[in-house]
């Protein structure tokens, strides 16, 4: 059986300082954000959707190791405004191991699930 690579599942969080211009703002630059990213990762599928405070995004992407995910989360933080925070979960083909970064301006947070 080969490695089909991993399932990406992120979302950002918009709070409620954020106004509703500044949230149509923030969600075109981050839905190009996502899409750039993405594709230099070389996924193959993905899929944007918002709704109310949330941008969610889903994607079948080649095997990330957990320092790959980590700069992955690094690129957005830039383009986060204070009160805006995301994560990503990384499920691994295989019943592999389950990875989720949390992001902010704080900087970004691993939580690894291992496979039994």
């Amino acid at each position: 059986m080969h490695d089909t690579g991993c399932i990406l599942v992120g979302e950002f969080q918009f709070g409620p300082e954020i106004s509703f211009e500044r949230f149509g703002e923030l969600e075109d630059i981050l839905k190009n954000a996502v899409t750039d990213l993405l594709g230099r990762l070389g996924a193959t599928h993905l899929e944007l959707g918002s709704s109310g405070d949330f941008l969610r995004f889903q994607s079948q992407a080649p095997p990330l190791a957990p320092e790959t995910l980590t700069q992955a989360c690094r690129f957005f933080i830039p383009l986060l405004d204070a009160g805006v925070k995301g994560r990503m979960v990384c499920v691994r083909s295989g019943f592999g191991d389950v990875t989720t970064a949390f992001f902010s301006h704080g900087g970004v947070d691993l939580v690894t699930t291992q496979a039994p």
